[in-house]
């Protein structure tokens, strides 16, 4: 199957403006409500191009933006390819790195280190055999939930007013 990425790409840059989305058995679907080309993917893209970033900036930064259906927002940027000259060199790719616990503290303790070089480090931690040991050393531990069972009361059938009484409360005789 062809990535999805590509697929836009070819797409946005095959020169013609009316060409329909691509979408059919071998190519994914770009207009799913869950494909990975969505309005901030777009954004993104063209962070680098200066003139259509200001373009983009005037007229979609804003939370209207994110309510532009897919299929018009794509015909837009492909007009915008065209009218801005945007050559494929000039889309920004910008990796997503999902950041955990582990990663903050690392970039806290070792702020000379990059990104890229924490990341690396933290798969190489969770491969290896002494993971519990170097997380507790960067005060990550993570404390095990323990499940208490609910024991479940029984019930009586009938309750009178003196065995009522008699269970909760203590009797003192008065004189």
């Amino acid at each position: 199957m062809v990535s999805p990425y590509k697929v836009f790409w070819n797409w946005v840059f095959d020169g013609r403006v009316n060409s329909p989305i691509p979408s059919g058995k071998d190519v994914p679907d770009l207009l799913k409500y869950n494909s990975p080309i969505h309005h901030t993917f777009l954004l993104k893209s063209f962070i680098t191009n200066g003139k259509l970033n200001a373009y983009m900036n005037q007229w979609l930064n804003n939370i209207g933006f994110r309510y532009i259906e897919r299929e018009d927002l794509f015909f837009f940027v492909k007009q915008c390819v065209k009218d801005f000259r945007v050559k494929r060199k000039e889309i920004h790719y910008s990796p997503y790195n999902p950041t955990d616990i582990l990663f903050d503290k690392i970039r806290r303790k070792f702020p000379a280190l990059k990104p890229y070089e924490i990341t690396l480090f933290c798969k190489i931690l969770e491969k290896s055999k002494d993971k519990d040991a170097v997380y507790s050393a960067f005060g990550v531990d993570k404390p095990k939930k323990e499940r208490k069972k609910i024991e479940k009361r029984k019930r009586k059938k009938h309750v009178t007013l003196k065995t009522f009484l008699r269970e909760n409360f203590k009797m003192v005789q008065v004189k």
